[in-house]
Order: structure tokens, then C-alpha cells, then sequence
């Protein structure tokens, strides 16, 4: 295992967590985002509007992690099955558990589960959510990347078989066209005023899968190096990716609108944190606190943080709603919201994940 990339799983997870904080108890960043203009890149705030990058780099983790795994294996209809099969294990008990708890938890918290997704269970369970052809609005709003991740999974075999015929090169110009055809043409067919709206269809696997392919390709790049080098490596990839969400912060609003940076940008940013995850994979003293035992204890529970932040604070707040307003009660709701998530997702991991992982 390559302890700096598992410590990236830790820091997808802390970034989301940061930006649902910035969603759900704004008071204290408000204080933070009139310190400068809020469209420089430098604003203090701008690392909480941007946390949910954490997905993307998730992403780009699974196709990298998982495509070593294809990449090294026979691709068998055996082998095929127990890949299939594990990622099964990886994903639904977890989930399952979070789905009873939060419904069990929504008796006594009012609004946590809106009245009309009772009706819904049997879609939630199954995760089959913002999935054509009924693109049922999920449970809790983290769960809208699931689908997603078992996308890839079920195509990953088959990408590995390709990988073997044409090469990775090309795989990876190829989903590239895939990705950019998609959503330009979901922006065509959407017509909206405001795409935000249209983000389930634009982010279906053909609209991410050179998110995946980033990491998937990043396996066959060599990995023998200098530290000179990967320094250098590294804050070229830090700089690229603080230019691309400069960018953004220029286009503005004028991004939902139609503009073709919503087309172009995700990519970019997926190109980006590829870089970023190729450097820190190798060994070097600026990556070496990725590979602190704090950090890979975070990699290990990041699946359950994502899963259970959001309903966390979302609990929160709706309980003490008057409570959050003061900018010290606002800030004094992340440790809070960590405190308790925490070690909720240890013991997802150690009752549930890791059992069923090793399960044969």
C-alpha cells in the first residue's frame, strides 16, 4: 500500500467535510470571505468553496488504486467476478447501514429525510439515484456520487481489456472526447438558465470518465525519479491547479450560465489533481506527512466520513438551528461535526467495510 495516496483519500474527505461546514454554517467563513475580494484566488475562504474538489480527487484515487488491480491481473470471467464482487462488498453494506440510521434518525429530527423519499427507499437502497431513466433525487445529497463510482466499476474490466489492444494513450484521448462530447452535448439539450440544475446528467459516468481515466493512466507513467524533479513536479501541479480555479473564479457566475468552461474545466481540474496524486505517490519530504499514521487512519475511514458529515450537520443544525448564528458557535460546529462523525466512521470501517473486504 502506498501510504502518501491512502493519506489522499483522508484529504479528499477532510475537503468535503469543509465545504458542507461552509454550506450548512456559513457565518463564520462570511467573516473569513470579506477579508479580500472574493473572486482572487487568495481570499481565505476560497479552499471551503472549492472543497468539493475532495470528489474529483476521489475519483481520480479509485482509478488509480483500482486500475492497478486491473491492470495487474488476468482479466478472466472469475477474476472479473470477484473484482465486481468486492467493490459490491465496498460499497452497499456501508451504505445500507448509513440509509436505516439516517431513517431511524429523521424521527426525531425534523426535515433530515424530506416527507416524499419514503416513497423512494427501494431506489435508495438499491442506489439507483440521479440514474436515468427516473434520476431519483437522493436521500442525502453525498450519496450522489455512488452511482457514479459503480459506473466505473463495472466498466473498469472492460477498460483494462481495451488498454491491452490500443493502448493507454489512446484510452486516455478517447475518454477525453467521451467526457467533452457528453457535456457539451447535455448543455445543448439542457437548456436551462441555470446548469447547476442539470449537474445529475452532466456528471453521469461519460461526463467524469476522464476523471477516472487520469487516475487509471497515471499507473503506467514511470516512477523512478529525482527529489529535485518531484519537487519541481509537484509545484508545477500546485500552480496549474490554483491558475484553473483563478479561472473560474473569473468566469463567475457566468460558469452556470452556459459557459463552455463547464464543459472544459472539470477536465482540466481532473488533469490537475493527476498530477498532483502522481508526485505525492512517490516518496519525498514535502509529501511525507501524507504518510503520517494519522493520516492513513483518515484514508482508511474517509468512505464512512463522506457518508455520514452531511447528515451530521445537517442533524445539527435543525436541532439547534438558533444555536449556529454567532460567528464562535458557527467555527465551534466543525470540531463538533468531527467529533461525532469521526468515530461513527471507525466503527463503520472496523464492523462493517473491513470485515466484509476480507470476507471470502
Amino acid at each position: 500500500m502506498n501510504h502518501a495516496v491512502h493519506g489522499l483519500r483522508g484529504v479528499a474527505a477532510l475537503s468535503v467535510v469543509l465545504f458542507h461546514w461552509y454550506q450548512i454554517f456559513p457565518v463564520a467563513a462570511v467573516q473569513l470571505e470579506v477579508l479580500l475580494p472574493s473572486e482572487l484566488v487568495i481570499n481565505p475562504a476560497t479552499p471551503l468553496r472549492f472543497g468539493w474538489l475532495g470528489v474529483p480527487l476521489f475519483f481520480v484515487l479509485s482509478g488509480y488504486i483500482l486500475g492497478a488491480q486491473v491492470i495487474r491481473q488476468e482479466l478472466t470471467p472469475e477474476s472479473v467476478a470477484r473484482f465486481w464482487r468486492r467493490r459490491f462488498l465496498r460499497i452497499y453494506p456501508a451504505v445500507w447501514f448509513h440509509l436505516i440510521w439516517l431513517l431511524l434518525a429523521s424521527l426525531y429530527v425534523p426535515r433530515l429525510v424530506a416527507p416524499d423519499m419514503w416513497a423512494t427507499l427501494h431506489w435508495q437502497f438499491l442506489l439507483w439515484i440521479n440514474m436515468p431513466p427516473i434520476m431519483q433525487v437522493p436521500i442525502s445529497n453525498v450519496m450522489w456520487t455512488l452511482p457514479i463510482e459503480l459506473s466505473f466499476y463495472l466498466v473498469l474490466p472492460f477498460i483494462g481489456f481495451l488498454t491491452r489492444r490500443i493502448g493507454w494513450i489512446m484510452m486516455l484521448v478517447a475518454s477525453l472526447g467521451i467526457t467533452l462530447t457528453w457535456r457539451f452535448c447535455v448543455m445543448d439539450w439542457q437548456s436551462v438558465p441555470h446548469y447547476a440544475a442539470a449537474l445529475p446528467w452532466l456528471d453521469l459516468l461519460p461526463g467524469t470518465l476522464f476523471t477516472f481515466m487520469v487516475g487509471y493512466c497515471l499507473n503506467f507513467l514511470p516512477t523512478h525519479s529525482t527529489a529535485q524533479w518531484r519537487a519541481r513536479g509537484l509545484g508545477l501541479a500546485t500552480a496549474m491547479f490554483v491558475l484553473l480555479l483563478q479561472w473560474q473564479l473569473i468566469v463567475g457566475e457566468a460558469y452556470w450560465t452556459g459557459h463552455w468552461a463547464l464543459a472544459v474545466w472539470p477536465p482540466c481540474i481532473a488533469a490537475a489533481l493527476g498530477a498532483m496524486v502522481y508526485f505525492c505517490s512517490q516518496p519525498g519530504a514535502a509529501i511525507r506527512w501524507l504518510s503520517h499514521p494519522a493520516m492513513i487512519w483518515l484514508g482508511n475511514i474517509s468512505f464512512g466520513i463522506y457518508l455520514w458529515h452531511y447528515p451530521i450537520m445537517r442533524s445539527m443544525f435543525y436541532l439547534f438551528k438558533d444555536e449556529w448564528m454567532s460567528v464562535s458557535m458557527s467555527a465551534l460546529a466543525l470540531p463538533i461535526a468531527l467529533l461525532v462523525t469521526l468515530p461513527i466512521a471507525t466503527l463503520s470501517y472496523r464492523l462493517i467495510e473491513r470485515p466484509l473486504m476480507g470476507w471470502r
